[in-house]
C-alpha cells in the first residue's frame, strides 16, 4: 500500500435529508441522502466512510435538536466522514455535487494545524 497524504472530508446534513430527482417508488423506499452517499463512497472505492448521528446539535443556525429516542428527529445533524487521498475525495465530491447542495462540507488536510490552548 502506498503512503499517500490522507484527507478527511466531513459532510454535514440533516438526518432526514432526502435525495432529489428520484422516481416515485424510490422516493418511497430508498430516499436517505446519508445511505445514498455511503453507497456511492463504497462504489468510488473510498478508503473509509462512516456516518455519525449527533446526540444533539444544530445546523445552519436552526434550533438545537436532541436525539433522545430510537429514531432521531428528521432535522437532527448527521455527518458522513470520508478518509482517503485528496484526489479521490475531490473526485467523489465532484461526482456527487448535485446531491451535496443541501450539505455543508469541511475538508481537513494533513498540513492543517490543530491548536491547543
Amino acid at each position: 500500500m502506498e503512503n499517500k497524504p490522507t484527507v478527511i472530508a466531513r459532510i454535514y446534513f440533516e438526518y432526514g435529508a432526502s435525495l432529489k430527482k428520484q422516481s416515485f417508488w424510490k422516493k418511497l423506499w430508498n430516499n436517505s441522502l446519508g445511505e445514498f452517499l455511503l453507497k456511492k463512497a463504497r462504489e468510488s472505492n473510498i478508503e473509509q466512510a462512516n456516518i455519525f448521528i449527533a446526540k444533539s446539535g444544530y445546523l445552519n443556525y436552526k434550533n438545537i435538536t436532541y436525539n433522545i429516542s430510537e429514531l432521531p428527529p428528521l432535522n437532527n445533524p448527521a455527518c458522513l466522514e470520508l478518509v482517503d487521498s485528496e484526489i479521490k475525495i475531490n473526485q467523489f465530491l465532484e461526482l456527487n455535487q448535485d446531491n451535496l447542495k443541501q450539505a455543508k462540507i469541511v475538508l481537513v488536510h494533513p498540513n492543517s494545524e490543530i491548536l491547543f490552548t
